[in-house]
């Protein structure tokens, strides 16, 4: 399969970071030195910018804001408005108090954004110019310094690990700025989210690693925690970072990249990577991913090893490349004979024997390789990069030799202060998600069109999300130009020889066992991305199946992923208050939905009210 087909996979590209400054009505505003008081009519370029302009008022005033709701397009399901809201709204936690206060923004024709609506009244105590606010860094100096930073033990409370408050006066290789950030947006985050996980390492009495996850990453992790990418941008390009970020992401059922946590990172001890692999799993109820790709560094692999036993080490593209570069660099570059011959034995070989054969050629040809060490290494852990040994474990169809789009992209530079990192942290988080949503929505509400009358293709348009719809749809119509030859009996087991029509050198072998319809493929394409082949789909026609067996479309590619949650989060053999967490969050994903549907139009709504009373009283009064 193309690599252009990956529309969220890329070779090693991220996106730019976000602006630094939010602009409303032609002027920047700095969220420090901008007084201006939020009124009916003033102007954002988005509404991101909006969010971060009242949350700015919000710290002056006295409070903090969380997001509201929003509200959607009838015809692309794109957000047209949204509510900013004060964080005592509502009665969820105890410690809200329904208060009113608000700003609503609307999108105009011109694609700028209006502040619509706003109400400045609150039902509480204020406390001007000492609120930090919420979901976005603090406006001026946060109160604590260096000498009066907390030293955290790690306890268990409410769901999720608090902090109990020591005096620390020292930190380990992470500036004391970051632990009064990240504390303070971590106490912020969980008055608000029941779902939120933190952890800090305290070493030797002083602060060493972070890590945290919100409600909607441990949902995720349910659902999309097969395959992990432990990302560690600040290891790319030889810079001295501030702070070692790295997060855990994996790939949702629309082919996207989906958070699964965050962390910080001390130093690069094995002791740290397994004390951060282990508060992932303690958050994640003790997941244990399929495969996982990360570094190849010695104290990553023997953590991974450690802490995730069983568990497939795939090392980053991008850190192969860098070390390849670093140590054969000037061989690649300079013969083009030992360049095409190398990349042939790691990209082209198909078989264990083909690999070894083709290596050791290298090393007999060209003799000065037996004394590299790296090259002999990479021998050694041939089983954690080259693409035959690969090929035949789930990797959620990330191509070998690229990587899975970077979730922050850009969001920390080697000179980002603490004060920007909250801002673009969360500015990232609300992008990919509404990224998410919008794909939830045209999954649900359109309808992709079919290219043949094959009922095969039917089915899975029924069940598929779109993006994974099309690429079943490309396997399905490719196998049109195929051939298959029925090479041997044994049994009820029956194989096939399935080439392209012509010229080619493509040819693969499928077994297909007619009493369970079990049918597998040399080209391992289903076991490495979890859709059946153009192969495999080539024997269906020739044998007459007429229906994908349901084991063959993973309910992770499927629509309704999301909705089956509960499921397999009981498998996980999480504690029960973690269970009562993410039931939680599947529900509101499911309602979020559910409203919007039922808000379309007055007879929607009438009868999603109507299905809601029912609901209601077979959920409160069962008989």
């Amino acid at each position: 399969m193309n690599k252009d087909d990956f529309g969220n996979f890329t070779a090693l590209r991220t996106s730019p970071a976000p602006p630094l400054f939010a602009k409303c009505n032609g002027y920047l505003d700095d969220q420090r030195e901008s007084k201006t008081e939020p009124h009916a009519g003033l102007e954002f370029d988005s509404a991101e910018d909006a969010q971060e302009f009242y949350s700015a008022y919000a710290s002056r005033a006295g409070f903090k804001i969380r997001i509201g709701q929003l509200y959607r397009s009838r015809t692309d399901g794109s957000v047209i408005s949204r509510r900013f809201v004060c964080s005592k709204e509502g009665f969820q936690t105890s410690s809200r108090t329904g208060c009113p206060a608000f700003v609503k923004v609307q999108k105009s024709d011109s694609g700028k954004w209006v502040l619509a609506n706003i109400n400045k009244e609150h039902n509480h105590e204020l406390e001007p110019e000492t609120c930090p606010p919420a979901r976005v860094h603090p406006t001026g100096p946060s109160g604590t310094t260096s000498s009066s930073l907390e030293n955290l033990d790690l306890v268990e409370t409410n769901g999720g690990l608090s902090l109990v408050k020591r005096v620390i006066r020292e930190s380990n290789n992470i500036e004391s700025d970051w632990y009064d950030l990240l504390l303070e947006y971590f106490q912020s985050k969980q008055s608000e989210d029941t779902g939120f996980f933190y952890a800090v390492e305290i070493r030797d009495g002083k602060g060493n690693n972070v890590f945290w996850a919100d409600g909607r990453s441990r949902f995720s992790c349910a659902q999309f925690g097969d395959v992990v990418v432990f990302d560690t941008p600040y290891k790319r390009g030889g810079s001295y970072y501030s702070v070692p970020f790295a997060s855990f992401v994996g790939v949702n059922h629309h082919r996207q990249p989906v958070l699964l946590g965050c962390a910080l990172i001390a130093d690069e001890s094995e002791e740290s990577f397994t004390w951060v692999f282990r508060a992932w799993a303690r958050a994640m109820s003790g997941c244990r991913p399929v495969s996982i790709i990360a570094g190849l560094d010695g104290p990553i692999q023997d953590s991974i090893a450690r802490v995730f036993p069983g568990t497939h080490h795939r090392f980053s593209a991008w850190q192969v490349l860098a070390e390849e570069q670093e140590n054969l660099g000037p061989l690649l570059s300079t013969d083009p004979e030992f360049k095409y011959e190398y990349e042939a034995c790691v990209f082209q070989s198909q078989t264990a024997g083909e690999f070894d054969s083709a290596w050791n050629m290298l090393t007999n040809k060209y003799n000065h390789l037996r004394e590299n060490e790296w090259f002999n290494e990479m021998y050694r852990f041939r089983k954690n990069w080259v693409p035959f040994y690969l090929k035949s474990t789930f990797f959620a169809g990330i191509p070998i030799d690229g990587s899975l789009k970077s979730y922050f992209g850009n969001i920390l530079t080697p000179q980002t202060p603490p004060s920007e990192f909250v801002v673009r942290y969360e500015k990232v988080l609300e992008q990919r998600r509404e990224e998410e949503r919008k794909e939830d929505f045209n999954s649900f509400n359109l309808l992709p069109v079919l290219h043949t009358k094959d009922p095969i293709e039917e089915q899975c348009r029924r069940l598929y999300t779109m993006t994974m719809f099309k690429v079943f749809q490309k396997e399905l119509l490719e196998c049109f130009s195929y051939v298959g030859i029925k090479m041997s009996v044994e049994g009820v087991i029956s194989r096939y020889l399935v080439r392209k029509c012509g010229a080619g050198e493509e040819r693969e072998t499928v077994a297909f066992d007619a009493s369970s319809l079990d049918v597998s493929c040399s080209c391992g394409m289903f076991e490495f991305e979890g859709v059946l082949c153009r192969h495999a789909l080539k024997v269906f026609q020739i044998v007459n199946v007429r229906e994908v067996p349901s084991r063959y479309v993973l309910h992770r590619w499927s629509k309704g992923a999301k909705y089956g949650v509960a499921r397999d989060v009981e498998s996980l053999g999480g504690s029960s208050r973690d269970f009562k967490v993410l039931m939680m969050w599947s529900l509101r994903e499911e309602a979020r939905n559910y409203i919007e549907a039922g808000a379309a139009s007055l007879e929607r709504y009438k009868l999603a009210f109507e299905i809601m009373q029912e609901g209601r009283r077979n959920l409160c009064w069962p008989n």
